[in-house]
């Protein structure tokens, strides 16, 4: 055990000092909307999905109703669908692994597991997804603690965020030598913004055609010749 967590340490350090940055701001921003301290530490360990979590707080400071603010939420995770299910292809084999796997797989984490030159063992994977949703979660509960004791106005921290994701383009650029990814998502946002819909939908209808021109791209390649041919 303690084994796989000092190899998992140094894989998951990068995305856990940005979790928890964010984790904290998570916990500011809802103990000043009136969450108290507990609720949105309960938010992190049983949601635990980010961008989701502010728009919780976001639609319940707005009196949206239940089924509205479910429905968001819905919208904005199903893009973990498309990269989750094919990326446990070969991936922990037991029940209570997968499981885990599934519940702490995120954009950050997949993106760091999926940028290694090489494919670590499940236990680290799992491991990674854990310590990162520990951070986030602790980050949650000193930014709910401090938001509680001291009188701060924060607006956001979505710097680090911004930051985070920033590091881990970079990382896929690096390791797959591939602009796809920069471009698709930029055609993505360029799709959005004439809609002016709302935060959610607008990143569901993004991941839909980010995974259409990746599609496409994939299609419409050239393939490699097989250099043994002939020979």
């Amino acid at each position: 055990m303690l084994s796989t967590l000092r190899s998992a340490l140094p894989i998951a350090a990068p995305v856990m000092v940005g979790y928890f940055t964010v984790g904290a701001t998570f916990g500011l921003t809802a103990t000043q909307a009136g969450f108290g301290w507990l609720w949105p530490v309960v938010i992190s360990l049983i949601q635990f999905a980010g961008a989701a979590q502010f728009m919780i707080v976001a639609m319940v400071a707005q009196g949206a109703a239940l089924t509205e603010i479910a429905l968001v939420v819905f919208l904005l995770n199903l893009r973990h669908v498309f990269y989750g299910l094919p990326f446990l292809n070969n991936r922990p084999r037991s029940l209570v692994g997968r499981i885990l796997m599934i519940f702490w797989l995120t954009d950050e984490t997949y993106s760091l597991l999926t940028t290694r030159t090489q494919t670590d063992p499940p236990p680290v994977q799992i491991a990674v997804g854990g310590l990162n949703y520990f951070s986030w979660a602790a980050g949650t509960l000193l930014g709910s603690i401090i938001g509680q004791l001291l009188p701060l106005q924060i607006d956001s921290f979505a710097f680090a965020l911004s930051a985070l994701f920033a590091i881990l383009l970079t990382e896929q650029i690096r390791a797959h030598r591939s602009v796809v990814p920069l471009v698709a998502g930029g055609l993505a946002v360029l799709v959005i913004v004439p809609l002016e819909v709302s935060f959610g939908i607008g990143m569901f209808i993004s991941g839909l055609a980010a995974i259409a021109v990746i599609t496409l791209w994939h299609v419409l390649r050239p393939t490699p010749l097989n250099k043994g041919k002939g020979s």
